[in-house]
Parts: structure tokens; C-alpha cells; sequence
């Protein structure tokens, strides 16, 4: 991706001043010394597994399997699965059986990570090194640190004797990342319903709590994303000897239209969810600033809107975008172009389809002879609403952490496995458990990396933001 799912907020939060603080670290919100151990022995042996796209993610999978056995899971509550026509690319879904008060809870998280190039790194990107409070290694942050926590957390519980009301379901899955051609949670929504099967969807891959010089400052909830749209914009005609140029050049013709689609704008477009990360973001920030973001809410918020926009992050939280980012013409030097092309990708506000967006584009452009078309099919990415029950539990997570740190929903600019769960009808929240310094988010980065504290304290968020899920209600 161009721009990480946390990368994007981060750069929002970025451009912000300080407008929340928090309280430090403490002993008392760490596990206990065990479970921070095997929590350093888990992330070390799932970083220093290749799970790139290439290799697959089966041998991890299998990894995390072992342990879950190893801590007394039964064989029957632990599943090591993949498609029969991409054997390489491992899921597990382990069960912690519960009192079978109600359907299960699920969180899920992806064991793939993105290629890294050793000599781009000043470690090895596929070891495992602690220096100056820091976790460095490819997935400490994108995601292998918050699958450790969540397989410690289920480990701990089982080891404790812990029986939750209902059961918790951790799926560990693959190919979230680029190439893609087996996501995991798609494939097991598909193939293995009755494994993943529950009427609420943990995902920790995303969101969750910033710093910002060392403070906290909210935690993040998605509760929805935007709707990645892929079109190709085409201009033929029967080309030429460049020594005999005409006006109808398949180039000139395409450019022509994508300057149009540059200076566009689509309408502004707020979600529920939205609405509501503006109402309470406002609250944190200073003058003209939270004017604006009020004033969003408002009868007129066209001119609050545009001031806003001028921040690319904050104009993707406002409406939908589209922007060229291939081009392909000509087929020699000395030949006029036949064919000019253009990739232009489009992340749409919930709510919105494909077929509207291809309807702008083509009204934009202003030229029957550009052909648009969608790479598809496109599923929908429904909204998952924040309910007062679900808000509460994480309320209480975070407040047994972290007192008073607000929680604020928002829509993600990028994507997540959330869709799929959401498309199978479970409602989806992703919030990461570690916290991360905003000015410094690493993830598909060079030296990726977590702090320390924040990794061993995640570890004690996840365990009870596990437990509080899985109560009644």
C-alpha cells in the first residue's frame, strides 16, 4: 500500500498539537513476568519466519499452532488450514471454549508481512533485535506484534483455566497483504464458515492508541473504510509515422482528460462515522481548527469543509478520491501512439458504488472517446456501527489501562480484513493493541519497529479487552 492503514492516521495526528495527555507506564498494567517472556519468545520466532508473499504464510501458521497445543488447546479446538491451490498460504483459528452463553467473539489478524530489503535496513529485517527500548524487526508493527499478543492472551487465559461466556475464536490468517490472490479470512468466511462463525469481529490490525511525545492521546476504533475501486481510463486511434503528426494524438487525448480529473473534486460526504470522529476529535484541538470540524456538523459546512481539505488525510476523511497513478503509451519512439492508458484508483465513502463513481468519471472527462472501465467485481464496505454496548466494553478495557485516554471512532482511508467480516454480516472493530508514536510510524517501513513498553503493555490491554468482550452482556 502507498500509505499504511496506521500510516495514514498517523499522518493526520501528526499535524496536530498535543490535546490529551496520559498517565506512564506502570508496573501495574504489565503482565506477569511469564507472559512477558513467552510474549519475547513468540515475536521472535514469528519475525524471524519469512512470511512474505513468496514464501507463504504456512510455516508460521504451523508455528502458532505448536504453542497453542503446547499450552493444553485440543487438537479439536486448533485448525491449520489452507486452500487447496495455494497449500503455502497457512491459517489457524484456535477456540478457547466458553460457557456458550451467545455466538463467539473473533479476533483476527494476518501472519503475512511485506517484503524488506536487508540493505535498506540497519538490522536484519527477518531477526529479532531490542536496542534503545525499541523492538526492530519486518511485522513488529504490521502485524506479527499484535498476533503475539493475541496468542499470549490465549494462552494465558487457557493456562489459567479461564472459561469465558461464550467462546473467543483467534484466527490467524493469510495473504492480507500485496499479492493477495488467498486472503485468509475471505477464504475462511467462504470455505469454513462454522470455524470463524460470531456476532463480533475483533481486528487488530490498525487503529488503536497514539502517542504523541510521549503522551497518549486518543485510542482509535474503526468502525468502517473506504471502498478500493480500481478503473482503467483507454484512448485508441490508428496512430502513425511520428514524422506526420495529427491532432487526435491517443496521448494528448488522455492527459487532456486526466487534467480535467485532477482539478475535480467529489462532493463532500460525511458518515455516521465520521460525524461522530469530528464531534469528539474537535473537542481535543485548538481554535480555527476545532471551529471548522464543528462546524462540519453544521447547515453549512461547505467552507468549513474546504479550509479542512486542504489536508490531503483530513480531505480523505471528507469525500471520495480518485487519482491517477499508472500510465502506459506508445509502442516506439518514432511510432504516434494507438493506445494511451491510465490507472486511476479510487477510494469511495461508504455507502457510494463503483457504478456512481464510474458515472463521475466518465461526466468529469467530458470525452465518449476515453473508455472507462472497473477492474471488479467490487464488494461493498458497509459501516459497522459503534453500539452503546461495544463502546462501553472498550471504555472499560481502556480504563482499567488507562484512565480517561478518550476513544474516538473513525473510517480508515486504506483497507483491512474488516470487509470481509463485515460482508459475512458480523460487525467489525479494528483498534490495535500497542501504542504508537505518531511521528513515527514504521509499518512497511524501513526498521520497523515497536517500543518495548508499549509491546509488554499491549500484551495486558489485549488480555482484558479479551475477557471484557467475551462477558455477557
Amino acid at each position: 500500500m502507498a500509505l499504511t492503514k496506521r500510516g495514514w492516521r498517523a499522518a493526520f495526528v501528526a499535524a496536530m498539537a498535543l490535546g490529551a495527555g496520559g498517565a506512564a507506564y506502570s508496573a501495574e498494567s504489565m503482565p506477569p513476568a511469564q507472559y512477558q517472556v513467552l510474549s519475547h519468545d513468540i515475536l521472535k520466532q514469528l519475525i524471524e519466519i519469512d512470511s512474505t508473499h513468496a514464501h507463504g504464510s504456512l510455516v508460521a501458521a504451523q508455528a502458532v499452532a505448536q504453542r497453542a497445543l503446547d499450552a493444553g488447546y485440543g487438537a479439536a479446538d486448533v485448525s491449520v488450514l489452507a486452500p487447496a491451490d495455494h497449500p503455502t498460504k497457512g491459517n489457524v483459528v484456535i477456540r478457547l471454549r466458553g460457557k456458550g452463553h451467545g455466538k463467539p467473539l473473533l479476533i483476527i489478524g494476518h501472519l503475512d508481512v511485506v517484503e524488506a530489503n536487508p540493505r535498506d535496513w540497519t538490522t536484519d529485517p527477518f531477526k529479532l533485535v531490542e536496542k534503545d527500548g525499541y523492538f526492530y524487526g519486518r511485522g513488529t508493527e504490521d502485524m506479527k506484534g499484535d498476533d503475539t499478543l493475541v496468542l499470549t492472551a490465549m494462552i494465558r487465559m487457557k493456562k489459567e483455566g479461564y472459561v469465558p461466556d461464550r467462546d473467543i475464536i483467534a484466527a490467524f490468517t493469510a495473504d492480507e497483504e500485496a499479492g493477495g490472490d488467498a486472503d485468509g479470512v475471505q477464504w475462511l468466511f467462504a470455505a469454513h464458515r462454522e470455524l470463524v462463525d460470531s456476532d463480533l469481529v475483533l481486528n487488530t490490525d490498525g487503529e488503536g492508541g497514539w502517542l504523541k511525545n510521549g503522551q497518549r492521546y486518543y485510542v482509535g476504533i474503526e468502525t468502517s473504510e473506504k471502498l478500493y475501486a480500481t478503473f482503467e481510463l483507454e484512448t485508441t486511434n490508428k496512430g502513425g509515422h511520428s514524422s506526420l503528426p495529427r491532432p487526435d494524438n491517443a496521448i494528448y487525448q488522455l492527459t487532456a482528460g486526466l487534467q480535467k480529473l485532477a482539478a475535480y473534486q467529489f462532493p463532500l460526504h460525511l458518515t455516521d462515522t465520521t460525524r461522530s470522529y469530528y464531534s469528539q476529535i474537535a473537542l481535543l484541538r485548538p481554535g480555527a481548527e476545532r471551529a471548522d470540524m464543528l462546524a462540519l456538523a453544521g447547515p453549512s459546512p461547505e467552507a468549513a469543509a474546504a479550509r479542512l481539505s486542504l489536508d490531503p488525510v483530513q480531505n480523505a476523511q471528507l469525500r471520495t478520491t480518485c487519482v491517477a497513478t499508472m500510465l502506459r503509451a506508445g509502442e516506439g519512439e518514432s511510432a504516434l501512439p494507438s493506445r494511451a492508458s491510465a490507472t486511476v484508483q479510487c477510494r469511495l465513502i461508504p455507502g457510494e458504488t463503483p457504478e456512481q463513481t464510474q458515472a463521475t468519471l466518465e461526466k468529469v472527462l467530458g470525452d465518449p472517446g476515453i473508455h472507462v472501465s472497473v477492474d471488479g467485481p467490487i464488494d461493498p464496505s458497509p459501516e459497522t456501527p459503534l453500539t452503546a454496548d461495544v463502546q462501553a466494553r472498550f471504555r472499560r478495557a481502556v480504563d482499567s489501562m488507562w484512565p480517561g485516554v478518550p476513544i474516538i471512532p473513525d473510517m480508515a482511508a486504506g483497507a483491512s480484513d474488516s470487509v470481509y467480516a463485515r460482508l459475512a454480516g458480523e460487525p467489525s472493530y479494528v483498534s490495535s493493541g500497542m501504542f504508537t508514536d505518531i511521528d513515527d510510524v514504521r509499518d512497511h517501513g524501513r526498521d520497523e519497529r515497536v517500543g518495548v513498553h508499549a509491546f509488554y503493555q499491549g500484551g495486558e490491554y489485549i488480555y482484558r479487552l479479551l475477557k471484557v468482550m467475551a462477558a455477557r452482556p
